[in-house]
């Protein structure tokens, strides 16, 4: 399972165990765990659009860093 799923899962999981559980301290905790999981979620989707966003960039070609052409910054119109 994706890890982005598999947190939201475990966050949907703290939920129902809030729901059930009997005293209100425990339900807090319940509630604070779905919370820090959602958010582990969150950031982890958050990078994976990051880093798809990287991979889709195209990489510079810059000829005169690879040699194949004359410094562009020197003019070659001498008189």
């Amino acid at each position: 399972m994706h890890d982005s799923k598999r947190y939201r899962s475990n966050a949907a999981d703290c939920l129902m165990a809030a729901q059930d559980a009997c005293r209100p301290g425990n339900r807090g905790i319940y509630l604070s765990m779905a919370a820090s999981w959602l958010s582990l979620a969150c950031q982890h989707e958050a990078m994976d659009h990051l880093l798809a966003s990287w991979e889709a960039a195209k990489p510079i070609k810059n000829e005169w860093v690879l040699g194949l052409v004359s410094d562009p910054f020197v003019s070659t119109n001498r008189r």
